[in-house]
């Protein structure tokens, strides 16, 4: 298991008694295990922090953001932006503890950008308040999702290029140029995927792509766990975990 903290979510028992994959286990150890690899599982960057910015816990996926150092990074235990300022980062993190109000911004580093939700935690009246930040995707549908989606709606090699050009934000003059085709053979691609996806025009495609949920690439996660996901403890995450 993962060394760093879990937050310990409260779950109705009966939803787990019919499951009993490890016989003799505690409910209590069965619940742990599962919120692990929950957590684990989730494609989307979740971190755990104080208004300090101390972090108490990440996932795998923000694990990945933080040790890109693209945008965010990890200073010690304390989360900080990659760019020049960190002024952005704190306003939000202080309101969002004292107020209770959830917080949106776009953090930034030269040309690279990542949208940030920070969302307070209902901790109790007596407990340090801590906020989960949710990082934004990074681009519309992920490379394991195009080939998920080209599986599902039968798209050829050739669609599944044009499709991820387009998803990418690629012309199609650009993405005929890249392939060495014509033109109209990548705008017939596009007509085909239409049909197949059911949908109306290259602003449909694009939204069917967005739909894909996101799912987490298998070698993400042994990359993770090759590199000993380090853990993220401090006094309050030590109370937090299960």
């Amino acid at each position: 298991m993962n060394s760093f903290a879990y937050l310990s979510v409260p779950s109705p028992s009966a939803a787990f008694a019919p499951i009993d994959p490890h016989p003799g286990a505690t409910t209590a150890s069965l619940h742990q295990r599962l919120r692990a690899a929950l957590l684990d599982e989730i494609a989307l960057g979740l971190i755990v922090c104080d208004r300090h910015g101390q972090l108490q816990f990440a996932n795998p996926a923000a694990d990945q953001e933080l040790a890109s150092e693209c945008v965010l990074r990890r200073q010690g235990q304390r989360l900080r932006c990659t760019g020049a300022t960190n002024s952005g980062l704190d306003a939000a993190l202080s309101k969002a503890a004292a107020k209770g109000v959830r917080q949106l911004l776009t953090l930034t580093n030269g040309g690279d950008s990542l949208m940030v939700a920070v969302v307070p935690l209902a901790m109790g009246s007596d407990a340090e308040p801590l906020l989960m930040l949710v990082l934004g995707r990074r681009g519309a549908c992920s490379m394991l999702g195009l080939e998920m989606l080209s599986g599902v709606y039968g798209l050829t090699y050739a669609e599944r290029r044009v499709l991820g050009g387009l998803v990418d934000d690629i012309s199609p003059r650009d993405i005929a140029a890249a392939g060495g085709v014509s033109l109209s053979t990548v705008r017939t691609q596009i007509a085909s995927i239409r049909t197949k996806f059911g949908v109306r025009n290259i602003e449909g495609v694009l939204i069917r792509a967005a739909e894909v949920p996101m799912v987490p690439s298998a070698l993400r996660r042994q990359a993770a766990q090759q590199r000993g996901m380090p853990a993220l403890r401090s006094a309050p995450a030590q109370a937090m975990a299960a």
